[in-house]
């Protein structure tokens, strides 16, 4: 086994989503996908408007959303817009996700990149009297006569991800006064559009990336789920920041009873990024050749950089296709699955490497799954329809968000059952009580 070409090899097939210096290794999965270009949608939306637009994208982790934000990002700066992109997971614990974290994420984010792209230094301006009410939480050290936004916020921001007492507390605090935190985030806001047309940008955009990964749990206090009381009943604030918005959106709540609601608060139906379709829907279930071959190209795009052939790295065709057959038509899935098979067993990939690589997902599925969802993955596995009721709302979005039911959108709306789920025998359990 040559050493070098399998660490090589390894590294060059990272899931995480591309970046802009990775742009060549991107593959145009639209037309697989069945779906509108979403970076024109969201970008022509932006680009029609008068006045700030606020939109909201969803789909299954995994799916390539945030390669297609990055696009989106990188489209709309040759454009003369600045724009931010906020990573919500570096300020926010997304077990515990709510309006006040993502409003310091937003504002230290832009602060942090307005001042690392374009040397634009924002001072805390009126977030000064809001933080000096939380002085406790910034420490002693921190003088904030003396200090850019960016830093004075990132304190806070550590300080609530980190210490779930100390978030609470500091919500109780900030949540009378949301008003005049939105207010001084707007002021904020105001001085960096300034900044930005003096050097010749047309607008900003704010881009909130991971919101999408929020644990969703019900919220008992307010009779509803985390996903649905952020983007429901919080819409006003989310919404409230004086610039052009983009959310990223768990897929559950897109294909919940909320969605129309959702439409109507935000001004548009949520895009959604389906998977790709590798075989038709069920019962049928063919071999789909347009979505092999692009998933194909995505395995050789990425050995071209390193550089290595197919030949070089899987034990034969078949091994391939079966890589990209269990992924489900999910770019991040082929990725961590091809890691796993190397690390099995190396290179070249044999098939065992990928059915040991295929039993590990199988087995996670297996240890989550209860018998109450057995009936509605039958229901998928037989027609592709995904029949939701009072019943089994909850049941349905624990499937969608585990991804063990992937949606697609290939003339019309269809689903499957993600193919590392298997029918395992599992003992009856009572119907789970509606929340």
């Amino acid at each position: 086994m040559d050493t070098d070409l399998t660490r090589k090899v390894y590294q060059v097939f990272d899931p995480a989503p591309l970046r802009d210096t990775q742009m060549d290794l991107y593959v145009d999965l639209d037309p697989v996908r069945g779906s509108p270009n979403a970076v024109a949608h969201l970008a022509n939306r932006i680009l029609l408007s008068n006045k700030p637009t606020c939109q909201i994208i969803a789909g299954h982790r995994g799916c390539g959303k945030s390669t297609e934000l990055r696009r989106l990002q990188r489209s709309l700066m040759k454009q003369r817009f600045f724009v931010v992109y906020c990573e919500a997971d570096e300020d926010i614990d997304r077990n515990d996700v709510d309006f006040p974290e993502v409003l310091v994420a937003v504002i230290r984010q832009m602060a942090k990149q307005l001042k690392d792209q374009l040397g634009i230094s924002l001072k805390p301006g009126y977030f000064k009297d809001r933080l000096e009410r939380l002085k406790k939480f910034l420490g002693s050290e921190v003088n904030l006569d003396q200090i850019d936004l960016e830093t004075g916020l990132a304190t806070l921001a550590m300080t609530v991800k980190s210490s779930p007492e100390a978030r609470m507390e500091i919500r109780k605090l900030l949540d009378p006064d949301t008003a005049n935190w939105v207010t001084a985030a707007n002021d904020v806001i105001g001085v960096a559009k300034a900044e930005l047309v003096a050097k010749g940008f047309r607008d900003l955009v704010i881009i909130v990336d991971d919101l999408d990964k929020m644990v969703n749990r019900p919220l008992m206090e307010a009779n509803c789920s985390t996903a649905e009381y952020l983007f429901v009943h919080r819409e006003a604030q989310l919404i409230a920041f004086e610039c052009h918005l983009v959310y990223t959106m768990p897929i559950s709540l897109a294909y919940s009873a909320q969605e129309q609601n959702i439409a109507n608060l935000y001004g548009g139906h949520p895009v959604v990024v389906p998977m790709s379709k590798l075989t038709e829907r069920p019962p049928s279930r063919k071999p789909y050749p347009a979505g092999l071959e692009k998933f194909a190209e995505i395995i050789r795009t990425r050995l071209a950089t390193v550089p290595a052939s197919p030949e070089d790295v899987f034990a034969s065709p078949e091994v391939m296709g079966e890589l990209i057959r269990v992924s489900g038509g999910q770019p991040r899935e082929l990725m961590i699955l091809i890691r796993d098979a190397i690390i099995t067993n190396g290179l070249p990939i044999a098939l065992g490497a990928v059915e040991r690589a295929a039993r590990d997902g199988r087995q996670a599925y297996g240890r989550q799954l209860q018998a109450e969802h057995m009936p509605i993955l039958d229901n998928v596995r037989k027609d592709g329809k995904l029949v939701r009721d009072s019943g089994n709302d909850a049941l349905v979005r624990e499937l969608l968000e585990s991804r063990a039911i992937l949606q697609y959108e290939n003339a019309d709306e269809w689903y499957d059952v993600n193919p590392l789920v298997t029918k395992p025998d599992l003992p009856h359990k009572p119907p789970r009580k509606k929340q």
